[in-house]
């Protein structure tokens, strides 16, 4: 698969014709674009024009494009193929997390009628990271993620439940010291960063309450899946709310079937893992 691959200097954005990377002696950052990201984009801006999608509520314009990004490859460790730290750009391959970065993205794009590639790159950007492109300043853990970004959405959980997420975030921390990360000269960091990450707070619906709370659901609600506290912050999956002939589903990257699905309901999707716990819910702002 052809990679293209753009050099940042500074502030600067240089775009280029050529596939391969155009190599400078001072660098920020690379950006990395999937070859085929920049025709999807144009076809959903397009479509979306021709549809007056701006129109719609936001939550309606992310249920929308979720939908458009059916069956795109999920792809695992995309983030991660090489070192120093890159700026992954693609709509041609995913997993969860991106996705829900990509569709949030590009919504908010449409809604305000700017959907260029530039800013797609620039959207991306300041939801992955909470600061320069570096390893220890990507929002490893959901709920880094979550607080980082509050700006762009809310926790609409806990202004449910006023239940707060029970685990620690220590997973990435023990990887990398256990030797299973190749980043141990980020370990410090790491370990700097788990540890604000649990002074904050992100709401939880257990599983026993979910009846009670899912008609407060709606189109485009992030969900985040919550099973017991073995993988990173326990949220072990992440999805779109997909509301339609009066049911609760679910628009996600899945890794069992290698790409973007629907899931019909969401609680039919919660019964399949016997230690599922709850979700967690955020809704665009």
């Amino acid at each position: 698969m052809q990679i293209i691959k753009i050099t940042i200097l500074v502030l600067f954005i240089t775009f280029m014709s050529s596939v391969h990377a155009k190599q400078e002696n001072i660098q920020s950052y690379q950006v990395v674009i999937e070859s085929g990201t920049d025709n999807i984009l144009n076809a959903l801006s397009n479509n979306a024009k021709s549809q007056k999608i701006s129109q719609k509520p936001l939550g309606e314009i992310i249920q929308w494009t979720g939908l458009q990004l059916l069956n795109s490859p999920y792809v695992s460790y995309l983030l991660d193929k090489s070192t120093p730290e890159y700026l992954y750009i693609s709509l041609s391959n995913t997993d969860c997390m991106l996705f829900i970065e990509e569709v949030l993205v590009i919504s908010n794009l449409i809604k305000e009628n700017r959907l260029t590639m530039v800013n797609y790159i620039d959207g991306i950007k300041k939801l992955r990271y909470h600061g320069d492109i570096k390893y220890c300043n990507r929002n490893h853990y959901f709920k880094d993620w979550a607080v980082m970004n509050n700006q762009a959405v809310y926790d609409v959980a806990f202004s449910l439940t006023a239940e707060s997420l029970p685990y620690k975030t220590h997973v990435l921390g023990d990887s990398i010291a256990n030797g299973k990360n190749n980043n141990y000269s980020s370990l410090d960091c790491i370990r700097q960063r788990e540890k604000l990450i649990d002074k904050e707070t992100m709401g939880f619906i257990p599983l026993s309450s979910l009846p009670k709370y899912i008609q407060y659901i709606q189109a485009g609600d992030i969900i985040g899946i919550v099973r017991s506290g073995k993988k990173a912050d326990s949220i072990y999956h992440l999805g779109i709310a997909y509301i339609h002939d009066g049911k609760v589903g679910m628009i996600n990257a899945s890794s069992i079937t290698k790409k973007v699905i629907i899931a019909d309901t969401l609680t039919g999707y919660l019964s399949k893992f016997k230690d599922t716990e709850g979700i967690i819910l955020l809704r665009a702002k």
